[in-house]
């Protein structure tokens, strides 16, 4: 182990691993806190080394001191589970005399950016001459011990990486690792390792671009790719999530797809694949390469993986792919399957929710998109779609706060903007109603359900001008006759009652209900009841159309002085 400053946290970690070893080599860099002591005093045996931006020089110094026949390496911020140190002891006893192997351990750290993310890295080889690390940061032994005769072994055993939970600290870490890597390079341009650790370095600070260029200089050497097949494989993997990250989408594929001629049971890269077809848009494909990802094991390699991360979006983006193709019962399955993995799954709920909303389960809806919000997914969209539950089961104030939000992330959300005009509408807001459905207008012109909205708003408030222009928006919109002259209220309701006939027959029932409403509103007869009542029962919204009706007929007697039909005539040319 090589330390520097680590007192809070080398007797943990020492302390951890301590029944599974029989001596213990501290290097220390030059601390000034009592990290010295603490290592003593657990039992180490401490040695000093003069630091020189090389990690590498500093972990052969330990195993310099090192006399046990192999050695495990860790970091002070490592710690060893007590299952684990059972399975280190137990490896021990397996150990041959001819140390000829060494060992992959599986690392597993947590960070804010990554999450909970494993992979294997060496950490236990035969103390035998010649194996050293190399490279001035990220440093590696495994490279060096295949040609002394090691063989390299996969086990299970884990190892809890704690070093990166504060976001400030992972940034002032890789700047600190970039430098010595970048100084590196001017002396080694052509050393692959070291491009692989720039390349990760880079990412990790938003320097996507040029871990692309680093990356691209091992992918492109077809050496390593026919003789190193794990470490070709974990760059190109990589350089298919970078070229991702990027919106470079085609490209990914291209890098994925390259890799199945030598890589087809590698569970991960069709998961890869398929994520690069789905952000592409292409969703037959994603759908089948993210199937044929179940078929494979996905095991923890070179390449670091978010394992419940990643089977979250196995399931979320196999279950969107379903959904694009009218496939509901099984995307839901899917979606509800996701939430079992990962620590957020906010894209899920959000799934969830549209599905429960276009199947008019608004109470679903509302829970799932609620807790989508609680998850930190706060986008005017959920908002919007919360805001058009809420009304649809009358909870008016509900809806108008979550609409009004979508609205003050974006203003031009135009759901909202329409369910905000049918709300105040509902409410008699006109005024308020008149304003959101002119913005919704702007926007797109040839809303149908606005301008009836309209319409009854404009009738209502006696605005004819108005209203007769909306008629003219609404038959030009069908490709209806504009050419003729109005002399009642009665011929007005006829248009009306003609475009809703129009709109039945395009199977457009819910426009044609606004269409007939309006026919009445105008002029009350009762052929257009006879023809609205079976759509309003269609739609399973009979009672609040007869309330609708009862209320018109009241507005009439109001106006006509106790008469049911209006009186008036129009004239102007339509």
């Amino acid at each position: 182990m090589i330390v520097k400053n680590e007192a809070k946290n080398i007797g943990d970690c020492l302390r951890s691993v301590k029944p599974a070893i029989d001596e213990i080599i501290v290097v220390d860099t030059g601390s000034t806190d009592n990290t010295r002591e603490i290592a003593q005093g657990v039992g180490a045996r401490v040695f000093d080394f003069t630091w020189c931006d090389d990690f590498s020089a500093a972990r052969n110094e330990s195993i310099r001191h090192a006399t046990g026949d192999y050695i495990l390496w860790l970091d002070a911020d490592d710690r060893v589970d007590a299952s684990e140190v059972g399975k280190i002891r137990e490896l021990k006893r397996g150990f041959h005399s001819k140390k000829d192997k060494a060992y992959y351990l599986v690392v597993n750290s947590q960070s804010p950016v990554d999450g909970e993310t494993f992979f294997q890295q060496l950490r236990i080889f035969p103390n035998v001459e010649g194996a050293r690390f190399e490279g001035g940061i990220h440093e590696q032994i495994f490279h060096t011990l295949p040609p002394l005769g090691v063989q390299l072994v996969k086990t299970d055993i884990v190892i809890r990486h704690t070093g990166y939970h504060d976001a400030s600290i992972i940034l002032e870490k890789s700047e600190r690792n970039l430098k010595i890597l970048l100084k590196e390079l001017e002396q080694k341009p052509d050393h692959l390792i070291l491009h692989y650790n720039a390349a990760r370095t880079l990412s990790g600070i938003g320097r996507l671009a040029e871990a692309i260029d680093h990356i691209q200089r091992i992918t492109g050497d077809e050496t390593i790719r026919q003789n190193d097949k794990p470490f070709y494989l974990a760059a190109a993997l990589l350089l298919g999530k970078y070229l991702a990250d990027v919106g470079r989408y085609e490209e990914a594929v291209s890098v994925y797809r390259d890799l199945c001629a030598d890589f087809e049971d590698e569970g991960v890269l069709h998961f890869c694949l398929g994520q690069a077809l789905f952000l592409a848009k292409d969703y037959p494909g994603a759908r089948q390469a993210l199937e044929k990802s179940f078929r494979f094991p996905i095991e923890v390699s070179l390449f670091p993986v978010n394992l419940d991360g990643l089977r979250y979006y196995q399931h979320y983006t196999l279950g969107e792919c379903c959904h694009q193709a009218g496939e509901n019962d099984r995307a839901r399955t899917l979606f509800l399957k996701s939430l079992n993995y990962g620590r957020k799954h906010g894209e899920s709920l959000a799934a969830l929710g549209l599905m429960a909303l276009q199947n008019q389960n608004y109470e679903d809806a509302i829970h799932y998109y609620q807790k989508a919000v609680e998850e930190g997914i706060t986008t005017d969209q959920i908002y919007s779609n919360l805001g058009l539950s809420y009304r649809k089961l009358g909870r008016s104030a509900e809806a108008e706060t979550m609409l009004l939000k979508a609205l003050e992330m974006n203003p031009a959300r135009l759901e909202a903007l329409t369910n905000l005009g049918h709300l105040y509408h509902e409410r008699q807001a006109y005024t308020q109603a008149m304003d959101s459905f002119t913005r919704a207008l702007a926007l797109v012109p040839n809303m149908m359900d606005v301008r009836f909205a309209l319409s009854d708003i404009y009738f209502r408030l006696y605005e004819l001008e108005k209203l007769v222009q909306e008629c003219e928006a609404l038959r030009r919109e069908l490709g209806l006759p504009c050419d003729m002259t109005l002399d009642s209220f009665e011929e007005l309701s006829v248009l009306f009652e003609e475009m809703g006939g129009v709109l039945s027959e395009k199977g457009r029932n819910d426009l044609s209900l606004m269409s007939y409403r309006t026919s009445f509103l105008i002029y009350p007869t009762k052929p257009v009841l006879e023809k609205s009542v079976p759509i309003a029962t269609s739609l399973n919204i009979l009672n609040p159309y007869l309330s609708y009706v009862e209320g018109v007929l009241g507005l009439h007697r109001e106006r006509s002085g106790g008469m049911t039909s209006p009186a008036g005539s129009l004239e102007r040319p339509l």
